[in-house]
């Protein structure tokens, strides 16, 4: 049985509504809640102003597999934090910003972010070391579901042979 812990994880940017039955289907398999006291997702209950935040406190390695994988394959952004478990994986924050792979940053039981020294010579200055603090610090866009384009037959030009 995998280790369980407790995570959180924050989506958002832009998809299309025709795109958001898979984005549902993800977070219906990883059975995250809306708080953390457990109340359930709906998908009708999108926020308004801010990115969608789901949470749950017993995660398989911390980890909510299906929706990091759906939001990388739409190119949604997420930030998802997951509490640490000695001797097996230690607290952090992996970010994604869209497309391409995620990153991974080291924070404490509360979130904090964490710095080695090893990183912070590799940084090598104040400016370097603002910098990264401020990408892990990253937070992402409302998510906005915008209805498909329709196809403007006009538009579209027939090539004849």
């Amino acid at each position: 049985m995998a280790n369980r812990v407790s995570a959180h994880i924050q989506i958002g940017g832009v998809l299309s509504r025709s795109r958001y039955p898979e984005l549902i289907s993800a977070i219906v398999d990883d059975n995250p809640a809306i708080d953390w006291d457990g109340t359930p997702f709906d998908p009708s209950d999108l926020p308004v102003t801010g990115p969608l935040y789901l949470m749950d406190h017993e995660v398989a390695a911390g980890r909510f597999d299906e929706i990091e994988q759906c939001c990388r394959s739409l190119g949604l952004s997420y930030v998802r934090w997951r509490a640490g478990y000695s001797g097996s994986f230690p607290s952090d924050r992996e970010i994604c910003f869209g497309p391409g792979e995620p990153e991974t940053f080291f924070t404490t039981e509360q979130d904090t972010l964490i710095f080695s020294i090893e990183r912070i010579r590799e940084l090598g200055s104040m400016e370097a070391i603002e910098a990264e603090y401020a990408r892990a610090n990253f937070n992402p866009p409302p998510l906005t579901i915008i209805d498909d384009d329709p196809v403007d037959c006009e538009a579209v030009e027939t090539v004849h042979g």
